[in-house]
């Protein structure tokens, strides 16, 4: 991936608070408001444990995540070590879930003449 566009997803990411994630699985679609950090091109969220998210993240680690500004498709995984991302706080009942992107979908401010950029990011 080109180093601007590289830069342009993490100034994008590193902008947002709170997002939309959505996983399929087991427990069915699910779709929930939750906490999120970027940090560089990885999205990290913050997921309550008793989440059918981690239940549907066990079997199948494909996720959409969306903003009011952009769409991103990716890859799930539990982390396991201790990160700073978030406060002892808000860690307390949750889990950190790091979501590698593989699409970037960046939405228009207005107006129809303008269209969605994609950033596809290396597997």
């Amino acid at each position: 991936m080109l180093d601007k566009l590289r830069d342009r997803a993490a100034q994008i990411l590193a902008k947002i608070d709170l997002c939309t994630l959505a996983t399929t699985g087991p427990a069915g679609i699910q779709a929930s408001m939750v906490q999120c950090a970027g940090r560089g091109t990885i999205l990290y969220l913050l997921v309550p444990d008793t989440s059918d998210h981690l239940f549907n993240l066990e079997s199948e680690p494909e996720v959409a995540v969306t903003t009011k500004g952009w769409r991103l498709h990716g890859l799930a995984d539990i982390v396991q070590d201790k990160t700073d991302l978030f406060s002892a706080d808000q860690r307390q009942w949750h889990t950190v879930v790091r979501i590698t992107p593989v699409r970037l979908h960046i939405l228009p401010d207005s107006g129809p003449a303008n269209y969605a950029e994609t950033i596809d990011f290396d597997s």
